[in-house]
């Protein structure tokens, strides 16, 4: 371990080389600070040298502060990972808070967050913090030097704030216990200082103006302003009046705060405006900033209260002067929209205090749901609604400027969710909630404005004609009730589609995207089909278009995707739909752009179904060269997701995809490239679509096997759907796919197979009988045998410990190898013994006991008919170990024959629901994940049901199969005389009997 540093002065020099233009030397100062971070009396150090300000170079005492911080952040805390001392803590709190003169800023931010840090750690418990601060503010605000009292009560302020911020995130019932003890100790006097600061600030703005005079003089002490301290205690008061009462609303002090807000807020806009309007600055300054910023956090307080708790806003009884104050910020900037709202401080309204105030007025309205207790003033909602529509939905010049300079990028701008940032789409969003909480008074208002904007005059009436297409658009199902859609459409949007004039293409592109929202509404099927005909036309290229309209019209292309889609209606318009988005995909520069159109794409295929097949191969080439051209996750992605829907709406014919598809499956499966983390479920369920729509094998996906299995091996989540994916294959072409991956395959299951729980060994156990049924033995029993599968099998199997159900499912499995061949399970049987120690005999036993032991765990019919099956193949034999124990196959022959009357081809019933997970069989409730589950009909629905056809459950008749067997056993052994001699006389005659008769049915149930 790195020692300790020896001095003040080593600090110094590393933080000194920290900073260091020489790369070198940089990193090795670098590692050595790391080093001492960890280490006790560093951060000692650090705080001398933070101190030693008239000593050390600014940049070296500001590396120290941020060095310091970072030390307070990862180490501070008691239960860290080489934890400052308590010792180390105890000297630094006191000179942390000591520094409140400090007059370097950056210095200052930095000690600001290590003292909220330790506060929140360190408060209620080692620290007692906010009488010290406070002290500090006072002296502060009656220094005798102004400069200096300024100075030190912004510091004061600036510690507060940021130990009041941490303290205030801590939610828990300690966190809102202590917050409420700095509620108690700092509410009033805070409120008291903010009250005078601010009218000191004000008088002084009254006196200078927006922009103070120069300093002179060479004092060292930086000019602080009376509004930033001003600011400093509101941002204090803010927090400690949302989360320091449980109900501020019930406490005097903070309730009359909070009201008394509301005049102080108008009195700060008063004087905003009243100085931007006579003596506006040439430039931003810090003043103003300030000024722009204390307004903006008043609407912050208000919303934040309203958001966390709407009866506690309500009782503070300021919702009505609040309306009043928001509504006035509203009608006045929307006055000169261009020349009064930018996003700039020096703007008389700037564009978040407009944003904030629609907000506001949304949530004092009762936001969606019409609930507001506020007594509304008559036409109150009808005019705030106009004002919107007509000030602040039209689009302004510089939209008009983006749409002419990059359409494109323009399109992309506008899909964007800026509503909480931007003034069009904010009033487009509380105008959305304001219908529909007044629909009933807003929706015969909305369709007047409709009818005077029809004939406009003059590019203002185009724009407000298009603000007034905006609002409809929004709201759709509000205003079903007021407009006549279905006339709108056919005598008025379907010709203003059609018509070339180039001013009328704002108009064009808004209907195209006001389709696009109406047709999910309840329309005729002639409306609906008319809308696909315009946004068809919208979408090619014509006198009409310009490519702003058509990337509008793809878009709302892909809203068609609704549950009363009309096929019918869309097909004829197909060609022309999947020629323009292809042309448009290749035009396009944008991915946001690439990736909508390619959505449109697939909600295009999707909808269509099989009548995409004319231009499948056309389509797969341009999903490849897309996925080639571009690296980002989440186009590659809607990439995945199309050529997944292409392949589902081919079905059969999608074998056709195969050689674009698979370099792709590739690619997005592949670890070795970080991008799968992303692309691997979509990519695995392309390959599973594929394989099963597949009719054969084909060389792609056959050279895609080894990365199959590697993924396998590696036991990720991704595991049911790789199996399900290795069964599809094997359904194909098992001998093949055995050929190329069995030992691999076997190695791979190998690895895991051991403490998986119930589910998952379901699942890894499908697959495995999956092999057993599909192949012949000679194609997996060498490869089982060499993965020492077959050797964890029987330790479970025999393992006192395991369950019964997890015992049954291997049991399961073993029969599936007794009848696959019952010479490659005594050839497992034998390489296990050699392996283990353990003999033949000993582990046959050991299977046959468990088989009779395990016959009440087995509740299906079909589980128990395949363990009698399994051990009427292993009673060919001389062998005493199975022979010897003819009592209990006898008694368990007859207890599975009494469960059920088989056809003569060996089916019943009571195999055919529910036997999967270890009877194989093709049918839904089999699968024992979502993943297997194959809810359309597919070439692989077939192969399933042909797999399960031929399964000895259903083929293998019970009585006829254990009487072969038997008599095979007695040939083996003498003949029957000479079998019954040696072997049935060990058997009660009245087992014997019973299974005689039932056996030749003179006997059932």
């Amino acid at each position: 371990m790195a020692a300790p540093p020896s001095s003040p002065t080593a600090v110094l020099e590393a933080l000194a080389h920290a900073l260091s233009p020489d790369t070198n030397l940089r990193k090795a100062a670098g590692d050595q600070l790391a080093s001492w971070a960890i280490l006790p009396g560093y951060y000692h150090h650090l705080v001398q040298a933070v101190e030693a300000r008239h000593h050390v170079p600014p940049d070296i005492r500001q590396q120290a502060a941020i060095q310091l911080k970072n030390g307070v952040d990862r180490y501070w805390r008691r239960g860290a990972v080489h934890a400052i001392s308590p010792a180390e803590k105890d000297q630094i709190r006191p000179r942390l808070i000591a520094l409140v003169d400090e007059s370097d800023r950056v210095v200052a931010k930095n000690l600001a967050l290590a003292v909220g840090k330790v506060a929140r750690l360190d408060y209620g418990t080692e620290w007692d913090f906010p009488h010290t601060l406070l002290a500090s503010v006072r002296d502060g605000f009656a220094h005798p030097d102004p400069s200096t009292g300024r100075l030190i009560l912004n510091r004061a302020l600036l510690f507060l704030h940021a130990a009041i911020k941490q303290l205030s995130s801590n939610r828990m019932p300690k966190g809102r216990a202590l917050m409420l003890r700095l509620a108690d100790i700092l509410f009033a006097p805070l409120r008291q200082l903010h009250a005078e600061i601010l009218q000191q600030a004000v008088q002084r703005i009254h006196a200078e103006g927006l922009t103070p005079p120069a300093s002179t003089g060479e004092s060292s002490v930086p000019q602080i302003d009376e509004m930033e301290c001003a600011l400093l205690a509101f941002k204090s008061l803010r927090y400690l009046l949302l989360y320091g009462y449980g109900d501020p609303s019930a406490r005097d002090e903070p309730k009359d705060f909070f009201r008394s807000g509301v005049t102080t807020l108008s009195s700060l806009l008063a004087v905003r405006q009243q100085l931007l309007s006579t003596s506006p600055p040439t430039h931003s300054t810090p003043r103003l900033e300030y000024l722009t910023k204390h307004v903006l956090l008043y609407g912050k307080m208000y919303r934040a209260l309203n958001a966390h708790n709407a009866g506690q806003f309500a009782a503070m009884d300021v919702a009505l002067q609040l309306e009043e104050v928001y509504f006035q910020v509203v009608r006045d900037a929307a006055q000169d929209v261009v020349a009064q709202v930018q996003d700039s401080p020096l703007a008389p309204y700037p564009t978040r205090l407009v944003v904030q105030a629609l907000l506001l007025l949304k949530s004092l309205l009762g936001d969606w749901d019409g609930s507001s207790g506020l007594a509304i003033p008559p036409g109150f909602v009808q005019q705030f609604a106009e004002l919107l529509i007509t000030r602040l939905l039209p689009l302004g010049q510089d939209d008009l400027d983006k749409w002419s300079d990059d359409p494109e990028e323009w399109m992309n701008e506008e899909e964007a969710e800026r509503w909480e940032f931007e003034l069009r789409p904010c009033a487009e969003y509380v105008l959305r909630a304001l219908l529909s909480a007044f629909r009933d008074e807003l929706g015969p208002s909305i369709a007047g404005l409709l009818q005077q904007v029809s004939a406009p005059q003059d590019m203002a009436g185009l724009l407000l004609k298009e603000a007034v297409y905006t609002a409809i658009g929004r709201s759709p199902s509000d205003l079903q009730a007021s407009i006549n859609f279905k006339d709108w459409l056919e005598n008025v949007l379907a010709p203003e589609c059609a018509g070339e004039d180039s001013a009328y293409r704002l108009i064009r592109r808004r209907i195209a995207w006001l389709l696009g929202n109406w047709v999910g509404e309840d329309l005729a099927a002639s409306s609906r089909s008319l809308i696909y005909q315009l946004l068809v036309h919208l979408l090619s290229r014509n006198p009409s278009t310009d490519p702003a309209i058509r990337l509008t019209a793809a878009r709302s292309l892909a809203r068609c995707d609704t549950w009363d889609f009309d096929q019918g209606a869309f097909v004829p318009l197909l060609p022309r739909a999947i020629e323009e988005i292809v042309q448009l995909l290749g035009e396009v520069e944008l991915s946001d752009s690439r990736m909508r159109l390619n959505q449109t794409l697939g909600v295009v295929i999707d909808r269509v179904g099989q009548h995409i097949s004319p231009f499948a191969p056309q389509l797969a080439d341009i999903l490849a060269t897309l996925w080639a051209s571009t690296q980002e996750n989440h186009f590659q992605t809607s990439i995945l997701v199309t050529f997944t829907k292409l392949a589902e709406a081919l079905g059969e014919q999608s074998q056709g995809l195969h050689a674009q598809a698979c370099p792709i499956i590739q690619l997005s499966i592949d670890p070795q490239q970080p991008s799968h983390v992303y692309l691997q479920e979509d990519g695995l369920e392309l390959w599973q679509v594929l394989l099963r729509r597949s009719s054969v094998l084909s060389s792609d996906m056959l050279r895609l096997v080894p990365a199959l299995v590697a993924l396998l091996a590696s036991g990720t989540d991704a595991l049911p759907r790789c199996l399900a994916i290795f069964e599809s294959y094997l359904l194909l072409d098992a001998p093949k796919v055995l050929e190329l991956c069995a030992a691999d395959f076997f190695a791979a299951i190998r690895t895991f197979i051991e403490g998986l729980a119930l589910e998952s060994l379901k699942v890894v156990l499908h697959a495995l009988n999956t092999v057993f049924q599909s192949a012949p033995p000679q194609c997996w029993a060498a490869a089982l045998d060499a993965s020492g599968w077959f050797d964890v099998t029987v330790k479970i199997i025999s393992a006192k410990d395991t369950s019964a159900l997890i015992t049954t499912k291997y049991l399961c499995a073993v029969a599936r190898i007794i009848l696959a061949g019952p010479e490659a399970f005594h050839h497992l049987v034998a390489a296990s013994a050699a392996r283990t120690g353990v003999s033949p005999d000993a582990i046959i036993d050991a299977l046959v006991s468990q088989y009779v032991d395990r016959l009440d765990n087995m509740s299906q019919g079909g589980q128990r008919k395949l363990a009698a099956l399994a051990l009427a193949y292993l009673a060919p034999t001389t062998s005493a170990v199975v022979l010897g124990r003819l009592t209990d196959l006898v008694s368990l022959w007859s207890s599975v024959l009494a469960l059920t009357e088989e056809s003569e081809g060996g089916d019943a019933e009571l195999y055919q629901n529910g036997e999967a997970d270890d009877a194989g069989y093709a049918m839904p409730d089999d699968y024992q994940s979502d993943v297997e589950v194959d809810y359309t009909e597919t070439l692989e629905t077939a192969r399933r049901a042909a797999l399960a056809s031929r399964d000895p459950i259903r083929t293998h008749p019970l009585k006829a199969t254990i009487g072969a067997k038997l008599s095979e056993a007695q040939a083996l052994n003498g003949g029957a005389e000479a079998f019954s001699a040696t072997w049935l006389a060990r058997v009660d005659p009245l087992l014997v009997e019973e299974l005689v008769q039932r056996l030749e049915g003179r006997l059932s149930g």
